[in-house]
């Protein structure tokens, strides 16, 4: 995992006293460049040359920019990047604010001490990469159920639909983004082939007893178009570790 940081500050013995704290912290070490614009960051952060920036550490308020334009600036140079802002008490409530936007979040210059920055920015550097993770890793499966034969189809508790593959859009006659929160039996429309009377609904008996259910023989799926197929169906219950 990369540690390292672009430090933007203003003041330059403020920004010493800072590097200094990050460079010899037993949370790092921490590699740290220094800038005193807003500009001169965002040319940083797009720069190809040099090790990529982990982590920025900011005070809001800089020569060619203040407040919540430069944390804008700064999301819109490099949005994967997460924020650290540096306030001093007067502007904490600007600080406040830029967590709310979207910084990690902020830390008082008054009352830092050698390790509170530190442990703040390692902190923050260990839950990016873990949320990068998670993405990949959702990308991943992603990928995955468009890349199999079989439709798949996810509800909620509630039995609405949160997700479809390319292969149940295409079976369903219904886009992911059509289907979201609609319940599953207006999107998964089956009958029995026999009687032509709703098949019964194995998703309730999945939830009911925790276990996998599948559809009844002779089930046919309509497709939003009128057109019909026979299908196989399986339902199971994702639960957490906690059991719901």
């Amino acid at each position: 995992m990369s540690r390292n940081v672009l430090l933007i500050l203003a003041d330059a013995a403020e920004a010493k006293t800072v590097r200094r704290s990050l460079v010899d912290s037993r949370d790092g070490p921490f590699r740290v460049e220094c800038v005193n614009r807003c500009g001169d960051a965002i040319k940083r952060l797009g720069s190809q040359g040099g090790e990529e920036i982990a982590a920025v550490v900011v005070d809001l308020s800089l020569p060619d920019s203040q407040g919540i334009q430069t944390l804008e600036q700064l999301q819109y140079a490099s949005p994967h990047v997460p924020i650290l802002v540096l306030s001093h008490l007067r502007d904490e409530d600007v600080a406040r604010l830029a967590v709310q936007r979207g910084a990690q979040d902020y830390l008082l210059q008054e009352r830092l001490d050698g390790h509170s920055l530190a442990r703040a920015l390692s902190s923050m550097l260990e839950r990016s990469a873990y949320a990068e993770a998670l993405f990949l890793e959702s990308q991943r499966a992603q990928v995955t159920l468009n890349s199999i034969g079989d439709a798949v189809i996810s509800t909620d508790v509630a039995g609405n639909v949160t997700y479809l593959n390319a292969v149940a859009e295409s079976m369903t006659g219904w886009s992911r983004l059509e289907a979201s929160g609609r319940p599953l039996q207006e999107v998964l429309h089956i009958i029995d082939g026999d009687s032509r009377e709703p098949a019964l609904n194995p998703l309730a008996m999945a939830m009911l007893h925790n276990k996998s259910v599948s559809l009844s023989a002779n089930c046919v799926l309509i497709r939003r178009d009128g057109y019909e197929s026979g299908i196989e169906d399986t339902r199971h219950p994702c639960t957490t570790p906690a059991g719901r």
